[in-house]
This record gives C-alpha cells, structure tokens and sequence, in this order.
C-alpha cells in the first residue's frame, strides 16, 4: 500500500465518513474562515479524495504567482463550466488562452478603460429614470439591469438593457445548478475517471493512445453531472446562446470599424494574437462572449448591492460618499476622476473584501511541487478561498468590522496582495478587473446623486449560498429621487 503522500498535511476539523463534502454544502462560509486557522496549508477530504486549500496569504501568493507554471484550471471547474462558458478565457489553457488573452487586452488596457466612463454613467441614469418617487426595487436587480448594459454596450456594441430581466434570470438558473454540482458526488467521480484515463493515455502509444485520447474528450463533458438536461436549464442556455448567436451573426453582417471587443474576435486571424487564418469559429466567438459577458457583471452587480447595504448600516460612510456623489453635477460623474472618488472606491473594495462574488479558485498541479513547505504529486488539487483569506486575522484585524479605510494606501502597502483578491491573482488574475473597479465606483456615486435609496438598517441580508456571493433575498429599497 502506497504512503499517504498527504499525511503530514493538517487535516480540516470536522470530517465524517464522507469526508468535508457536507462542509462545503451546508456550511460553506464558516468551514472557509475556519481554513485559515488550521495552518498555511490545509488539507480537506471529499469521498476520500484529498483537496488542500492555502490557509495563508502567503501560500496562496506562492500558488496563484510564484508556481503557477505548475498548476492548471481543475478539471471539476471546466466540468461546472462547460456549457455556459466552453473553452472561453475563464476555462481555456495553454496556446488557447495565451492567444486569447493577449486578443482581449488592449480593451482593458487603463487608456481604453477611460473611454468607457460615458457609458457607465449612463446606464446608471438611465436605471434611475426608470424609478418613479417612492417606488420599491430590489438593488441587486437594478445593479445586474445596469452592469450587463455597461459590459454589452462597452465590449459587444449591443443594447442589453431591456433584456436584462430575461438574460438575468437565465444565468441565475446556470449558476444554480454550477452550484447545486459542485461538490457533488457525480462530478467528483468524474474528475477521478478523467485523471485516471489521462495517466493511461500518457503510458500507452499508437491506437490505444487514441481510443484514451477519445474517451478523455468524452469524459470532459459533464454527461455525468445531474440536471444537466431539466427543460428549465436548457431554456436557459437557449436563451443566453440565442442573444449571443444574434450579436454575432448581425455583426458578421455588418463589419463595422468598431473598435470593441466583438469586432476585434470577428475580426482576429494568426499573426494578430488570435484565431486561425479562417477567423474564429462561432462556438470559440460564442464561448469568449458568454465568458466576459457573465464575468464582465456579475463581480460588479452584486458588490454593488453590498455597497448598498453597507451604507444604510453605516450612516457615517454614507454620507462620506453622498457627499463624493454631491461634488459632481446633477449627471454624477462622466469622465474618469478617481481622486473625486477615493472614499467610494474603498468602500466597493471593502464590499468585495466582506462578500467577495467567487469565494473559491480551484487549481491542480500538473507535476509534482513544493508548496507551502510540503511535497505534492501531480494531479493534486489545491483551492484557495478568497473568502478564507478576506477574513484572515493576521491580515484583517476584526476582520467582521466594515471598515473602508483599511484600503488606504498607507493600509494597503503593510499587507501582502494575496490577503485581498476578489478578482484573482498572478497570470491567470480577472483581465476585467480594473474595469470593474473603474464602474463600480462611477454606478455608485451616479445613482446616489440621483436618488436616496433607503434600505432598512435593520434587516440583516445574509449572504446566499450561490455560485456568487449574491445577498439573499436583495436589497430591497424604497426610492426618493433628488433634484438637480
């Protein structure tokens, strides 16, 4: 019998015969805060398989950037993602996603960036003009409603406003069931078949190597997984594929001299980062698209409903950035300032510090690495939870306390920066991060110049056990709009 390669690694409290699987299900938030006192490097058991998470900022510095030459996406992420985002940037590895990436980024370049300000600003006031006085909404909703018009209108040249109610409702039922299979049974059986069919392929040559090579394409489809065929999920991804495939198909149409993230995939052949020399197929443009789409609003819609939150618990930090909101004339702000919203941005970053959109990153090792002072065989999986270290309390002291001023420059350089990292870290860190950080503050201050939006402080939201960490239930306001 072959040592336990694992065995010195500090095993996570409460395990029963089936592991931490119901952990991870059923108590999910408080099993990620407890990680980070177990040790720097932690080790949990699901169906008897072992998944290590980084219990330190340092570790996960040492995964996410200093070795993450040595580890790839796992493959249970690319199981929970295929069909909504297929080989797209979040998902893809290697030569695929180098090109890609390097297609991508001169949108989210900061000089670009700044050119995306208007449109911010103004699907931001067109929300509110929607809003009658005293009427009641739900601020998760109007943020999702204003966020998918920025990412449409900014990257794809489409108007998704009106349609946000629909797409929206179709991604809640996507990430549902992503979250309902997550650490599901089926799909860690799936993910033990495609590693043991990926070392028989490495062993063998000529037609059996094929036949291997077969069924690990086949084993990358989630076929396994649950639910995956419920009319309501397939009514779903028609939907979103639907709007996608009509976005494509118009501008294939009509090529245009768009500059936007669209035309550039249209129009992407070898030698310029991307595609081959026929262009790129409609299932790669279709996959990108869905990718940037769902990631491009989803981080920013639901920390803004946080923001929101937040305030009407804090009324000092709320009238702090009403008053950053008030500096601007009645449109709220239109060009890129920052440094007119320095408070508002610590205040969304705090948001994503308290309740940060995707509390686990998955990655595994593709050879054998030295991590966090232990030796790992290949094939090892490794989690870092930025829920886990956003609540670290050698980084965050009273880490429970809303407090904005902990982004502070001068806070912000005694930490290290894996303790915060809502949008990831090292090669593979969110390429729309510095968009959201631009919009969420701009969306913020512009709908509080325009409107007072009262919550009750006293409501407690907690935060829903989702694919995201959305606020359970909304944020239900009632509105009173403000003059000029």
């Amino acid at each position: 019998m072959k040592p336990d390669p694992y065995a010195s690694i500090p095993l996570a409290r409460g395990a029963n015969l089936f592991g931490h699987a119901h952990r991870l299900k059923g108590d999910r938030l408080n099993f990620m805060r407890e990680l980070g006192e177990v040790g720097p490097l932690v080790q949990t058991r699901f169906f008897n398989r072992a998944v290590l998470f980084a219990g330190s900022p340092e570790v996960a510095h040492e995964l996410l950037v200093e070795k993450a030459a040595s580890f790839e996406k796992s493959p249970g992420i690319r199981l929970l993602l295929h069909d909504l985002a297929g080989e797209g940037l979040f998902t893809s590895e290697g030569d695929l996603w180098k090109r890609q990436r390097r297609l991508m980024s001169p949108l989210f370049h900061p000089s670009q960036l700044a050119t995306y300000t208007g449109t911010m600003n103004t699907e931001a006031r067109r929300a509110v003009e929607r809003f009658a006085n005293g009427s009641h909404v739900d601020l998760l909703r109007e943020s999702t409603r204003i966020t998918m018009s920025v990412v449409g209108a900014t990257l794809f040249g489409a108007d998704t406003f009106n349609e946000a109610e629909e797409i929206g409702e179709a991604l809640t039922t996507l990430l549902a069931w992503i979250d309902s299979q997550s650490a599901s049974p089926m799909m860690t059986l799936q993910v033990v078949l495609i590693e043991a069919v990926e070392q028989l392929r490495a062993r063998t040559r000529g037609r059996l190597a094929d036949i291997f090579t077969a069924a690990e394409r086949r084993l990358r489809e989630p076929f396994m997984l649950l639910g995956r065929h419920t009319p309501e999920r397939q009514r779903a991804l028609r939907t979103l594929d639907d709007r996608i495939h009509t976005m494509i198909r118009q501008r294939r149409e009509h090529v245009t001299t768009r500059k936007d993230l669209l035309t550039r995939l249209l129009l992407a052949r070898d030698g310029e980062g991307g595609g081959t020399s026929q262009g790129m197929s409609d299932k790669q443009l279709r996959d990108e698209v869905n990718t940037l789409f769902v990631a491009g609003h989803e981080t920013t819609a639901t920390a803004l409903a946080w923001c929101f939150y937040l305030l009407a618990r804090s009324p000092e930090a709320r009238a702090r950035v009403q008053a950053e909101a008030d500096s601007f004339g009645p449109e709220g702000p239109t060009q890129p300032e920052p440094q007119r919203l320095e408070y508002t941005t610590r205040v969304f970053k705090e948001a994503l510090r308290l309740y940060p959109p995707v509390i686990i990153l998955a990655r595994r090792a593709l050879e054998p690495v030295t991590l966090g002072g232990f030796e790992l065989p290949a094939h090892t999986l490794v989690m870092v939870s930025p829920y886990t270290l956003h609540f670290h309390p050698a980084a965050w002291p009273d880490p429970d306390r809303f407090d904005p001023d902990r982004f502070l420059p001068a806070q912000e350089a005694t930490r290290p920066k894996s303790a915060w990292l809502p949008f990831g870290l090292g090669p593979r860190v969110c390429i729309g991060n510095h968009f959201a950080l631009l919009e969420g503050p701009i969306v913020l201050a512009t709908l509080m110049r325009r409107a007072r939006f009262d919550i009750d402080a006293s409501r407690r939201i907690e935060p829903d056990l989702f694919a995201t960490l959305r606020p359970k239930g909304g944020v239900p306001a009632t509105v009173h709009l403000r003059d000029g």
